[in-house]
């Protein structure tokens, strides 16, 4: 239940990150009361997913970039935030049928709901230009945005692949309600990365219908409030502030790339060391991050990390794509599979403008709805796309 919860309350960290360490505890105490009556210890966690493999590379990797730092002393604090990715472990443990998976996504319709109506309450106080985003009461416009991105496809998905009609119904209904909101973020990051989950969850699931999806979008563009209109064409501008200094960012990651390739500058020291690499044109003096997963990822921890999280989203998309293709059309877990591609490609899209790999309420998010799709199967099922891979 703590863990459940702690999925839930992904907008709220510090909630989640209590609701998450009483799983932890409650975990341990649960295995120990079943090895003392003879049973395996380590149980459930011996499940594995296509993702284990890849996120523990990933992990090790960024530990010994903590190790080769620039100031190790800085670096190796940042451990800690590696017990993110347990995760992926204790989604495959925890959820053993579609049940389990099926009350997850439920209890995210609530977290979605909450957020739509938290940032429609923004939007109509006032907050509909660029300097007062919609952010739905948490820290930034793109943190919002980038929950709402996993949020979206995953519910609009699974409200079109089957179930109860009133389920359905209420999902379709907070997807669409959900898209909305992030169009009033004002976030052309998010703009792409849902055309792009929109896209992919066409092609996974009916190929042909991706013809349909350049006419959605000219729809929703002539509809769209007169803002996110303006906010959109904004990307075309070669004079734009905020995309030059992107531009700028990428230039000097790239820099610090081709001095340190192996283990990168290492975590936290991109914003200290960013002056001593920063390029004509920049804006921000001093950028907590590059704005792109693909440059970050390799400047901080190097090369050898970014590789990892490349096998990570290939590891998935072959897997899931897979699983699809196998699944019959009305079943649960189909809808759920696609909803997840959607969510992980509009995710992916979207941080290659700004680091939502980083940002661990959209990480926490990314990493669970990545390992649902196998953590609803049987376990002869949870092997098969694991040992094809």
């Amino acid at each position: 239940m703590f863990f459940l919860l702690g999925v839930a309350c992904v907008p709220g960290i510090g909630v989640a990150n209590v609701c998450l360490g009483a799983a932890l505890f409650c975990s341990l105490a649960w295995r120990f009361s079943t090895r003392a009556r003879g049973e395996d210890f380590l149980g459930p966690f011996r499940r594995t997913t296509p993702l284990h493999a890849p996120i523990g590379a990933f992990v090790l990797l960024s530990i010994l970039s903590c190790v080769f730092s620039t100031l190790p002393s800085r670096s190796l604090i940042q451990i800690k935030g590696f017990g993110t990715f347990l995760l992926v472990v204790f989604v495959a443990a925890l959820m053993e049928d579609e049940s389990d998976v099926r009350l997850v996504v439920d209890l995210w319709r609530t977290t979605a709901l909450y957020l739509v109506l938290r940032g429609l309450v923004e939007w109509l106080a006032g907050a509909d230009n660029l300097d007062l985003r919609v952010a739905g009461g948490l820290s930034v416009y793109m943190t919002y945005a980038g929950l709402l991105l996993v949020f979206v496809p995953l519910l609009g998905s699974r409200g079109l692949s089957g179930g109860g009609r009133i389920s359905r119904a209420a999902d379709v209904c907070v997807a669409g309600a959900g898209a909305f909101a992030i169009a009033l973020t004002l976030t052309r990051s998010a703009y792409l990365g849902l055309a792009v989950g929109l896209l992919a969850v066409l092609l996974a699931a009916r190929p042909r219908l991706a013809l349909a999806a350049p006419f959605a979008i000219a729809i929703f563009f002539v509809i769209m409030p007169l803002a996110v209109r303006d906010r959109l064409m904004s990307a075309t501008n070669p004079k734009d502030v905020t995309m030059n200094d992107r531009i700028a960012m990428w230039k000097a990651g790239a820099a610090m790339i081709r001095e340190r390739p192996l283990f990168g500058v290492g975590p936290s020291r991109v914003k200290a060391l960013y002056p001593a690499y920063r390029v004509s044109g920049w804006v921000d003096p001093r950028p907590g991050h590059l704005h792109n997963n693909v440059v970050m990822i390799a400047a901080e921890t190097g090369i050898p990390s970014l590789l990892a999280y490349l096998w990570f989203l290939g590891a998935f998309f072959a897997a899931a794509v897979r699983q699809v293709r196998v699944l019959a059309r009305g079943d649960p877990l189909r809808g759920v599979t696609l909803g997840a591609i959607g969510a992980m490609a509009a995710v992916f899209a979207a941080g290659m403008f700004e680091y939502n790999f980083g940002d661990v309420e959209v990480l926490m998010a990314t990493l669970v709805v990545a390992t649902l799709p196998f953590s609803g199967l049987p376990l002869a099922g949870r092997a098969g796309p694991a040992a094809a891979d």
